[in-house]
């Protein structure tokens, strides 16, 4: 009988984040040209004609997109089981941290979807409906950060409060995890600027807070992956969690 190996699954759930990062930068960033994105400053005029230019290339980056917005999910679920092993005698946390996992790539594909309709049919829609459709995304895209800041700072708090020698994720990480989350609440401040630092391509909502995001992720994988191998070395199974109170009075009880 071949012995039992937990980890075989998490470590391609752990892969999943370069995976997702990888095709995010080519498929979002360079084929659907939102290196940076189009600014909301430009007129209806000069936007559809750029967008129309570059509808071939968006239509094929928003497809693409939509095939790897899927991997974000399982990254979320080799987070959340190595979290577990932190909290031990609760999964709030790793549980907050799944679901924002799992909301953030909604987000991700609403969004990619909405684009993807922009390119459909671009030279029969007039250019302030063509703009609206491509607004309307970023409105998506941006607005519902809170979704994924709960993610971030409930991986934080959770790595954070790792009591091990040497933790499981250092607390750089934890901690870098935290601030960018709460680095997503200058999005709120979008809506109100069509230019400037805090429009959707200006300085601080692009050019700090999304290369921050990619960052924190490139580093959150390397340790993940770092993490479950040591488990793994350790002989620890993921899912001989130790017991929690309740369940330790009710073995008493019986």
């Amino acid at each position: 009988m071949n012995p039992v190996r937990p980890y075989r699954y998490l470590r391609f759930c752990a892969w999943c984040g370069p995976l997702f990062l990888a095709g995010t930068l080519l498929f979002w960033g360079v084929l659907g040209r939102n290196i940076p994105p189009y600014s909301g400053g430009l007129s209806a005029q000069d936007f559809s004609d750029a967008f129309r230019a570059n509808a071939v290339s968006i239509r094929v980056g928003m497809i693409g997109m939509l095939i790897v917005t899927v991997l974000y999910l399982p990254w979320g679920v080799a987070i959340s089981k190595v979290m577990e092993r932190v909290e031990r005698d609760n999964n709030v946390l790793s549980t907050l941290q799944l679901w924002g996992a799992g909301f953030t790539t909604v987000v991700f594909a609403l969004a990619s979807t909405t684009w993807l309709a922009a390119t459909y049919r671009p030279d029969e829609l007039n250019p302030g409906l063509l703009q609206f459709v491509y607004d309307l995304g970023w409105i998506q895209f941006d607005m519902a950060f809170t979704l994924t800041t709960l993610q971030l700072v409930a991986l934080g708090v959770a790595f954070i409060l790792d009591r091990r020698q040497n933790p499981l994720l250092p607390n750089w990480v934890a901690w870098f995890s935290i601030w960018v989350g709460l680095l997503f609440f200058g999005l709120s401040l979008m809506p109100f600027f069509k230019s400037g630092p805090f429009s959707r391509s200006g300085i601080v909502n692009y050019w700090i807070e999304f290369p921050s995001f990619f960052l924190f992720m490139a580093s959150c994988s390397f340790f993940l992956i770092r993490a479950l191998a040591r488990l793994e070395s350790e002989g620890t199974d993921l899912s001989e969690l130790e017991p929690t109170s309740a369940s330790v009075n009710i073995d008493a009880r019986t």
